[in-house]
């Protein structure tokens, strides 16, 4: 399950880039809480996975933002 040397890449651009080291503490942090509480390998890599996407496409950001403050209005998206 684990790769070192993809790991060892991980952490040496870590070590040289704040910002991409505080996502990494912010993954290794997380990803530790989400083990403890159960979640399964596919868990974490569908929920990672999604981020990414939605990372790379501002129309699924736009949509995630959206989806968020209707949640946050109380209100329901789905149809029951």
């Amino acid at each position: 399950m684990l790769d070192d040397e993809t790991m060892n890449k991980l952490i040496l651009k870590a070590a040289t880039d704040p910002e991409w080291r505080k996502v990494f503490d912010a993954f290794m942090i997380w990803s530790q809480k989400a083990s403890e509480m159960g979640w399964t390998v596919e868990e974490m890599a569908s929920t990672c996975m999604m981020g990414y996407a939605v990372g790379k496409d501002p129309s699924l950001q736009q949509m995630i933002k959206n989806i968020s403050k209707i949640n946050n209005l109380g209100l329901d998206i789905v149809d029951k």
